[in-house]
């Protein structure tokens, strides 16, 4: 296999992708067709389980965008599972120490780099033993920093072999913080943030951001992150819907209420 996403961040390339809310596969398809880099399908707050991750990861196969999944829990068997259905690789939420870093890595790589167990179902069908000659070095282990107790075993975090890069969520990043959700200027978080990049730089790491708009993914790219998402399937349709009834009405762009909220 090859990890396209992971090689443009590993050439500290920028890379933008989709964040999947919804369980369908021609949305998927829609998406993985718009030159996107990634697309993060998400089992922890997104609309899906398992059974829908079998039917979507199909349906993107042979576009050249990456499939991630964000997993709902740190847990040996939501990864497995996720990257024997033909994940490329996962986002781990709530990674708070060196510990729980080193645990999400021992789930996605094969002894003797960890510990994940053999059966992946839809890549080893599809591409034989090339699969698992290669899955340690291409699967991505993501891991998200989001909560004062990561921020302060960042350091530790960040060294552990195996980690490809930190992925930050900003809203439990403000709340681990003691700030009013959305407080993207203060100058607490923008001190978290650049921590969070400097230990991506001495560390080799990828840096991701969970953007909520195109205007955010922007600003990400621009101040040292290597990936974002530009939004949600949920937030397009909200987006375009209102802009639709917008015009029917004959109401201007200026005057048009704008969508909000990030899911």
């Amino acid at each position: 296999m090859l990890n396209l996403a992971l090689q443009k961040w590993r050439a500290k390339q920028s890379s933008l992708g989709i964040w999947s809310n919804l369980p369908d596969i021609h949305m998927a398809e829609v998406f993985c067709r718009m030159e996107v880099d990634w697309i993060c399908f998400d089992l922890q707050h997104g609309l899906m389980d398992y059974s829908d991750l079998t039917r979507l990861l199909p349906a993107i196969t042979g576009v050249p965008t990456t499939p991630l999944v964000r997993v709902a829990a740190n847990q040996p068997d939501q990864i497995g599972k996720a990257l024997d259905a033909g994940a490329h690789g996962v986002i781990v939420p709530m990674v708070n120490s060196a510990e729980d870093a080193r645990r999400a890595v021992a789930a996605c790589r094969y002894p003797p780099l960890g510990s994940r167990s053999c059966g992946p179902m839809r890549d080893a069908m599809l591409e034989g033993p090339g699969y698992l000659a290669t899955a340690n070095e291409q699967i991505a282990c993501l891991v998200m920093i989001e909560t004062e107790e990561g921020l302060r075993n960042l350091d530790e975090i960040a060294a552990v072999d195996g980690v490809d890069g930190l992925f930050v969520g900003p809203m439990d990043l403000c709340y681990g913080l003691g700030l009013t959700p959305g407080s993207f200027t203060d100058p607490a978080f923008t001190a978290a943030i650049a921590k969070i990049l400097n230990a991506c730089e001495k560390n080799s790491l990828a840096s991701g951001m969970f953007g909520y708009n195109a205007e955010m993914a922007a600003h990400s790219i621009e101040n040292g992150f290597d990936f974002a998402s530009i939004g949600t399937d949920i937030s397009f349709i909200r987006a375009g819907a209102m802009q639709a009834l917008s015009t029917a009405k004959g109401v201007s762009k200026e005057d048009a209420p704008t969508a909000r909220g990030g899911y």
